[in-house]
């Protein structure tokens, strides 16, 4: 039989809590963003264009939300690696919840404005 100290990991691997990547960089919440928004834009589009052509062009709602789906996907995903390039982990996400915090007027995140020092105090 083996000890204790044998079947224990003695380090927790960096990337083992680190969300995964699905396609091209993208991790599920940012791929589900960008496709979900792809999707609305398209669909809205679409029925812009049914009640401009007339209801009998109903199937541009579904496709032009389908394209722009893909789209927004394939489009999104270099626009999201050239953000996340050379940041922390989950800078991103970060980012976007505190603009989303600052138009929505909330008052989650501790703002200051002005400049951090790091110095030593003489006695």
């Amino acid at each position: 039989m083996s000890s204790d100290k044998e079947q224990t990991i003695p380090f927790l691997p960096t990337r083992l809590n680190r969300e995964s990547s699905v396609y091209g960089g993208l991790s599920v919440s940012e791929f589900m963003l960008a496709a979900a928004m792809g999707f609305i834009l398209g669909a809205v589009l679409g029925l812009l264009c049914c009640f401009a052509l007339g209801f009998d062009f109903w199937l541009l709602i579904p496709s032009l939300a389908m394209l722009f789906c893909i789209l927004s996907v394939v489009i999104g995903k270099v626009i999201i690696a050239r953000l996340k390039r050379g940041k922390p982990e989950a800078y991103l996400n970060r980012m976007i919840e505190v603009k989303l915090d600052g138009i929505l007027g909330g008052d989650r995140f501790i703002s200051r404005q002005g400049t951090w020092s790091i110095r030593r105090v003489k006695k």
